[in-house]
């Protein structure tokens, strides 16, 4: 083992590897070190152990849910459950839940945005807090929701599109 690891070191220094190429060297090296532990099946069946693509570091992003902007990625799942007929004939929005998957049910408080044509946001916010429900035009919205009372924020972002004259019920999974 000790020569493996001598040999790997001696080719980083001799070849003058990017940083790219040095992580995956070393993912390699982990990779080859772990399926010559466990076999050459590894996590996931396929032999790839560990991957970190983004370099050595863990990637962070301050998450603001009243500003009008989108996240970098969506985060967690924002789903239409059901529709129900709404008795007024109107377009409306129901958080019907807000859960974590190692913790359960909880209470989530955001903004939602509705959606232009071309994808952007609309200056306005509709912010859904305790009442958890609102009266909207139907269409397309993008949310950004948080959990509420919890040591740790957790997030759900992305789009939804509402169905127009019923009762649209959202499921939110924070991560």
């Amino acid at each position: 083992m000790k020569k493996i690891t001598v040999a790997l070191a001696v080719a980083v220094l001799l070849s003058g590897c990017a940083n790219k190429d040095i992580g995956d060297v070393v993912n390699d090296g982990v990779n080859g070190a772990i399926n010559g532990v466990f076999g050459a099946v590894g996590v996931g069946g396929n032999g790839t152990v560990v991957k970190n693509d983004g370099g050595f570091s863990v990637e962070q992003e301050k998450i603001y849910v009243t500003d009008g902007t989108r996240t970098s990625k969506d985060y967690g799942s924002i789903l239409v459950t059901k529709t129900k007929k709404n008795p007024k004939g109107r377009t409306e929005v129901f958080i019907e839940s807000c859960v974590h998957p190692r913790i359960g049910s909880l209470e989530c408080e955001g903004t939602m945005w509705e959606l232009t044509p071309e994808g952007w946001l609309v200056e306005d916010s509709i912010w859904l807090h305790d009442d958890r429900s609102a009266t909207v035009a139907a269409g397309k919205y993008y949310f950004k929701m948080k959990s509420n009372e919890t040591s740790t924020e957790y997030f759900a972002t992305g789009e939804v599109t509402l169905v127009p004259f019923v009762t649209n019920y959202i499921a939110l999974t924070v991560e």
